[in-house]
């Protein structure tokens, strides 16, 4: 069962999926993308977009596990994360970095552990500043989501994606 599970997972991310190769998508990305100024800046922009795509494949599973599932809201909010953590692994390996690489699971481990890293920071940060410091919460929120994203894309780019 599980060997099934990882050998659907390789065949899904080693390649750009058939959905994505037949239909106008890539051809209207590609498009978009030959304009000289965006082609500079189009894996940051195309991490942007997907970070964003990301961001509401979470809220919308934790919606759908805690709001139409019923179950626990720490709980749903722990399988949202890992929906969101594959949504944007997958993306990133495919459309963002291109990685070619071939050691898979390695290259997950390393996304995850990098996520993971950046979590704790965003919690440890929030802390100091909301908790500690008794700034708003709402600001103190969108200046640690800045510099979250800033350390995940330098991890993804020099490490996770690295090309070897």
């Amino acid at each position: 069962m599980i060997s099934e599970i990882i050998d659907t997972f390789n065949s899904c991310i080693t390649s750009k999926s058939m959905i994505l190769q037949n239909t106008n998508f890539l051809k209207i990305f590609t498009r978009i993308f030959n304009f000289k100024i965006l082609n500079k800046n189009k894996e940051v922009v195309l991490y942007i977009i997907f970070g964003v795509l990301t961001t509401l494949v979470n809220i919308m599973s934790y919606l759908f596990f805690a709001k139409i599932c019923g179950i626990n809201i720490l709980i749903s909010n722990i399988m949202a994360w890992f929906f969101s953590i594959l949504f944007a692994y997958v993306t990133n390996r495919i459309l963002v970095f291109e990685s070619k690489n071939e050691k898979i699971l390695h290259e997950f481990a390393l996304f995850i552990t990098g996520r993971g890293l950046s979590g704790i920071l965003d919690s440890l940060l929030f802390y100091i500043l909301v908790v500690s410091l008794m700034f708003n919460d709402v600001i103190s929120k969108i200046f640690i989501n800045i510099i979250v994203v800033i350390i995940n894309y330098v991890l993804s780019k020099k490490i996770i994606f690295k090309e070897r």
